[in-house]
């Protein structure tokens, strides 16, 4: 093609001339002549335009994006291509040969243009197109860009779509942006794994691609994804079949991998320490679920939503089972190891703990309840799990039911191993302690909204049995040793026998309470106050009858007390 627009306009006119037939009335020549004329001036003026941007021409060595240089002129090149495609309809077979030159070096330009904006835009589309993620001044600089560049782009598409050249339209934009998608996946730590190389791995490797995944599955849903759909609304707006497929060439590997990884990590690693991680990964998709809705809702992404959904299937599934399993753990636990201060069971503190965590994920759990409902409570745990049991079968009600069940298995395992005691007011004191630490737990936790105040209430009351109890059996015989009238007159053997009996039994209680160690504040000075209670009563006494086997006593009197666990 010649470089000079002269010499194409002339060999244009001298090329069109010939083709006005003679045959034609004088009417109608004069008339055909004029719609040639402007035919032929249109042409020329496309031609002009066009073969200056050629990638052949001089001002495309020196100007490398028509865009980039003036968005004047290429929004006039745009213009022209459009024009030159619909007088293309009217030319006979000689001019049409010409106008398919021209289309063909249009094209090539505006290919060269598509993959440059794709190319060099690239990062913005990544991070920052989506209109949710505008939040400070240089966020909407951002954005105010990728949207001139997005335009730009819709203007290529929609002429080269209707121009007949959506095939090298896809394929640029669907191998640039694809490109992007998976480098985001892969900086985001999300791969495939098939389920050979997750029986391979080990916990701690396992555990580090969970940790990925769940730190990546959001930003890959509401940034990668969401972005992508974005762009490909915008720049295929007028295309929706290109649109889709372009959408789906570009995403479809990848939220694949993404929605698949929860399902190959269940079937594969089945602990009840993966518990938490499967309710992470399930909270992860269901709170996402309506964008992925949003952005998988064509008919050639519902495979995608049907990933999604089948992870979710699998990790409740899973979830529901791994809480039976606890249940029964806690059932069938055998241990019979009791530490001699009467404090905290590690039964206690474990169950504790992963309940309060459980009831942090107390919605997701009425989901997954609602689905794969527990057990049915037998008869035994009814009386006790009532005052958290509404009449109805709802999920709200399955998982209050569930806790309560669980920690009336754990306080009846707790009763047994009380009498591992040597002393029944050291069961007491055990089961008084233990007692009042598991309803600390459920009222600094979540399980407060699920057991309510008439549990804690009822369970306070059992406290306070258990302290009764401790202080009869711990101090009462102490108490007894002394008088009912500490200052009615004795003799001095019978004073003597007072010290005698009180510095024994005293001496015997203090041996077993001394290793004592309760870790609430406020039972410690429930505990102290009943140790103390006889202490008013021997002063008075002391002090009606001074003795010197006394001062014995009262040297002995809560050697330790400044020790806070004493």
């Amino acid at each position: 093609m010649p470089k000079n627009g002269k010499r194409i306009f002339g060999f244009c006119s001298k090329m069109l001339s010939p083709l006005v037939s003679p045959s034609y009335s004088n009417s109608s020549s004069t008339s055909e002549v004029a719609s040639e004329s402007m035919i032929d001036r249109s042409l020329q003026s496309t031609a002009e335009i066009i073969n200056k941007w050629s990638t052949e021409s001089r001002a495309y060595a020196e100007v490398s994006s028509i865009f980039h240089q003036s968005k004047e002129e290429a929004l006039r090149f745009i213009r022209c291509v459009n024009e030159l495609q619909k007088v293309m309809h009217h030319l006979t077979s000689e001019k049409l040969v010409f106008a398919h030159r021209l289309m063909k070096i249009a094209m090539k330009r505006l290919q060269v243009e598509f993959y440059r904006i794709l190319s060099v835009e690239r990062e913005p589309f990544d991070v920052e197109s989506s209109p949710v993620r505008v939040r400070t001044a240089e966020d909407c600089d951002v954005r105010r860009i990728s949207s001139v560049a997005m335009a730009d782009l819709r203007a290529i598409a929609d002429c080269m779509i209707s121009s007949g050249h959506t095939k090298e339209c896809v394929e640029i934009y669907t191998t640039i942006r694809k490109s992007v998608v998976d480098e985001g996946m892969y900086r985001l730590g999300i791969g495939k794994f098939s389920s050979q190389m997750i029986r391979k791995m080990n916990s701690e490797a396992v555990d580090f691609r969970i940790k990925k995944w769940l730190e990546g599955a959001s930003t890959a849903i509401t940034t990668i994804f969401n972005a992508e759909r974005d762009l490909c609304d915008c720049v295929f707006a007028t295309a929706e079949s290109v649109k889709e497929s372009c959408f789906t060439k570009i995403c479809k590997d990848g939220a694949m991998l993404l929605f698949a990884f929860p399902e190959v990590i269940v079937k594969n690693q089945k602990s009840q320490k993966n518990l938490f991680c499967s309710l992470d990964m399930f909270t992860v998709i269901f709170e996402n679920w309506s964008r992925i809705e949003s952005i998988f809702s064509f008919q050639s992404t519902e495979v995608i939503q049907a990933q999604a959904i089948a992870s979710l299937s699998v990790l409740s599934e899973s979830i529901s089972a791994v809480l039976s399993d606890y249940e029964s753990s806690i059932q069938n636990d055998s241990s019979n190891s009791l530490s001699v201060d009467g404090g905290i069971h590690t039964l206690a503190l474990q169950s504790m703990d992963c309940l309060s965590l459980l009831a942090d994920y107390r919605e997701i759990l009425y989901l997954i309840f609602s689905r794969w409902p527990p057990p049915k409570k037998s008869p035994l745990l009814s009386d006790s799990c009532s005052s958290t049991s509404n009449s109805d079968d709802s999920p709200v009600s399955a998982v209050s039911s569930y806790m309560a069940r669980i920690i009336f298995i754990l306080l009846c395992k707790l009763d047994s191993k009380a009498r591992l005691c040597d002393d029944i007011s050291l069961s007491y004191f055990f089961l008084a302690n233990n007692v009042r630490f598991v309803i600390w737990q459920v009222q600094s936790s979540k399980l407060h909204y699920l057991l309510g105040e008439e549990w804690i209430a009822l369970h306070k009351a059992k406290v306070k049995q258990y302290i009764d109890s401790y202080e009869r059996l711990a101090w009462g015989k102490v108490i007894s040793t002394l008088p009912g009238n500490p200052t009615a007159a004795l003799s001095t053997a019978e004073v003597a026998e007072v010290y005698d009996n009180f510095n024994s039994s005293f001496k015997e209680a203090y041996r077993k309470q001394r290793s004592s160690i309760v870790t609430d504040p406020k039972l410690r000075f429930e505990i102290l106050t009943i140790a103390k209670s006889w202490l008013p009563v021997y002063r008075e006494f002391y002090n009606a009858h001074r003795f010197p086997v006394g001062e014995e006593v009262e040297s002995n009197l809560f050697p330790n007390q400044q020790n806070p666990h004493t």
